[in-house]
């Protein structure tokens, strides 16, 4: 049974193996690999400590998929922050993603945060509809945004007020 948990610094290294996993699939986030484990657990661990908007989802102790929101440090824009998330992908499809963005943006709008933006690959249509299902509008497009392994791929930019 999987659980949508807020995390502790415990969970960090399962966090991690997730990530991992999910951007070697090179074709959901923007990284290919993650940042070296403990500059993750730096930046998970400060989010935490901080009481910043950050859910994972849990299944049996192991950590299968997270959503977090990062604010700018630049106080002008501390009102916004930028959307991550990634599921392991046999948990996909199953409404984790929801539960996830859902606890995210209720915790966001507690934390202070008045907007929640994205960006998402044109491609990746199930998270597209994802997002337009939970109330996150188009606020653009880049073209061409990405390139690999001889591949361009377009990028969505998506938002939601929570005002």
């Amino acid at each position: 049974m999987v659980e949508i948990v807020y995390p502790t610094i415990e969970l960090i290294p399962s966090y991690y193996d997730c990530l991992k996993t999910v951007a070697s699939e090179r074709i959901y986030l923007e990284m290919v690999e993650p940042p070296p484990l403990e500059k993750v657990i730096e930046f998970q661990g400060d989010l935490i400590a901080k009481g910043g908007p950050v859910f994972y989802a849990v299944d049996a102790g192991r950590v299968v998929g997270w959503c977090d929101v990062f604010s700018p440090d630049n106080p002008t824009q501390s009102h916004r922050g930028g959307l991550g998330m990634g599921l392991y992908s046999d948990y996909r499809g199953q409404g984790i993603g929801a539960k996830l963005v859902t606890s995210v943006l209720n915790h966001a709008k507690q934390f202070g945060l008045e907007k929640v933006e994205l960006s998402v690959f044109t491609n990746n249509t199930r998270a597209v509809n994802l997002y337009k299902s939970l109330g996150f509008k188009e606020e653009g497009l880049i073209k061409n945004y990405r390139k690999l392994d001889g591949l361009t791929f377009d990028c969505l930019l998506m938002a939601i007020n929570l005002n």
